[in-house]
């Protein structure tokens, strides 16, 4: 799996039938904006060490727009170091470990071309929109901006704003359940003529996932068009004295993979391997 900006272990068996002490050599990639490292972790007198490192420039933008040509640059050098093959004829990481060659794990991570990048909008930016915010950073998104009614722009300007961000994906959050429904409606309002265009080009629908008002989803619903990728979520703030992050950052997790890493140059295919 490939998350942005962690790592979790990409192994043919399932978590029921894995079996720790036959993990001998460990290999893994961090695919960064500009070079890809690769290290080599092997099982030494019975303890994990770092044994080999190498690095390639990172391959996600043009003229290669293919993120595994680095890494396959960056682990064969690590296998040439190690006198361990470790890429196969078709270019595919070896798995699992025989002697002189594969690993028994791949795990990578990716901050290629700024990690998971979002907008997030509340009714009250110390409030929702704050709360919002905290889902998106616990999520490892880096906020790029933070639309709220109160937040001193003008309608206009918050509008043109939204244009100009070119997000992976937007939060919106807004009202507690049972509240109100105006306000969060005014936001949704706001941010779906705005036609936010996505990153990595208009290949796929923007996500957006709103975590408000429970009672605002139908109008919410009928307020987006086809151009988006609605997700509807638990209100982040159900009461005024209680935020309820959990929801939101695990469909943000959810989202980056399906739509914004399957997009990204290369990474559905680097996805495939693990």
């Amino acid at each position: 799996m490939i998350t942005p900006e962690s790592t979790t272990p990409a192994h043919d068996s399932s978590p029921a039938t894995f079996d720790p002490s036959l993990i001998n050599v460990i290999l893994a990639t961090d695919c960064g904006s500009t070079t890809t490292k690769a290290i080599l972790i092997e099982k030494v007198d019975g303890e994990y060490r770092q044994t080999f490192r190498g690095e390639a420039p990172t391959t996600v933008e043009e003229p290669a727009a293919d993120v595994t040509m680095g890494v396959v640059n960056s682990v064969t050098e690590v296998g040439e170091l190690a006198g361990r093959r470790l890429i196969d004829d078709d270019g595919q990481v070896i798995r699992p470990a025989t002697d002189g060659q594969g690993c028994d794990i791949y795990i990578s991570t990716s901050s290629a071309g700024g990690g998971l990048q979002m907008m997030v909008a509340g009714v009250v930016r110390e409030m929702t929109a704050a709360s919002a915010k905290r889902a998106a950073l616990g999520a490892g998104a880096i906020v790029m901006d933070t639309i709220a009614t109160n937040d001193k722009r003008l309608p206009h300007e918050q509008i043109q704003r939204i244009r100009e961000l070119r997000p992976d994906m937007i939060l919106i959050s807004g009202g507690t359940d049972g509240g109100t429904t105006q306000h969060v409606v005014q936001i949704a309002e706001m941010v779906a003529p705005a036609k936010p265009q996505p990153r990595f080009g208009s290949e796929y629908r923007m996500p957006v996932i709103y975590a408000g008002n429970v009672d605002a989803r139908e109008v919410i619903t009928d307020t987006f068009d086809d151009s988006v990728e609605l997700s509807l979520v638990e209100n982040l703030r159900p009461t005024m004295e209680q935020e309820h992050l959990a929801p939101a950052r695990d469909a943000i997790h959810d989202l980056f993979l399906e739509h914004v890493m399957a997009h990204a140059p290369g990474y559905d295919k680097l996805i495939s391997w693990t």
